[in-house]
């Protein structure tokens, strides 16, 4: 249930971004209101329809009093307080189906994030590139590294001796530096 819940507050912090952004406008027409990625609205719809179909269960064969509300947040927190049921219920193989092939289209549309840091110019000899940090992943799993536009890596085991580099690359642009 906590990665439904994962997924589904990353697909609002992509909606989030997304409205963010610049929209490309066309000439001769204005750009009003936000953008909304359909996909991820739908995905999370799905999330919603899943959990209060399974919550309506619950509540409907053990008697439970109607839940009041119908946040994402709210049904998980019904639902994993009734795993045990869940998983004692025939239909238990089916919720742990839906969910996986949910959690699937979550984890497609959303892709992996990744998030870059500056670290100034390359430290190989002779190369003038810009440097990065990057970290990228989706859920449990994620993936570092260090490299330059020219494609230099640094290796995890120099990464400390690069640790000053971020700070002073933003300094550096702040004060109207390159990087």
């Amino acid at each position: 249930m906590r990665d439904v819940g994962d997924v589904y507050q990353e697909s609002e912090e992509e909606l989030a971004a997304l409205s963010g952004r610049p929209v490309e406008r066309v000439s001769g027409t204005r750009s009003v209101g936000i953008r909304l990625d359909d996909r991820m609205l739908s995905l999370r719809s799905r999330v919603a329809d899943l959990l209060c179909s399974w919550a309506g269960l619950v509540v409907s064969e053990r008697g439970l009093p109607a839940m009041q509300g119908v946040e994402v947040p709210a049904l998980l927190r019904f639902l994993s307080g009734q795993i045990r049921w869940l998983a004692e219920h025939p239909a238990g193989p089916d919720l742990d189906a839906e969910l996986s092939a949910l959690l699937d289209s979550c984890r497609s549309l959303l892709g992996p994030r990744v998030h870059q840091v500056s670290l100034g110019m390359c430290c190989h000899s002779g190369c003038t590139a810009p440097l990065r940090a990057m970290l990228s992943g989706t859920g449990g799993t994620a993936f570092s590294q260090v490299v330059c536009d020219s494609g230099h890596t640094v290796p995890p085991r120099e990464w400390l001796l690069l640790s000053g580099r971020a700070q002073a690359a933003t300094n550096a642009g702040r004060q109207g530096g390159g990087t």
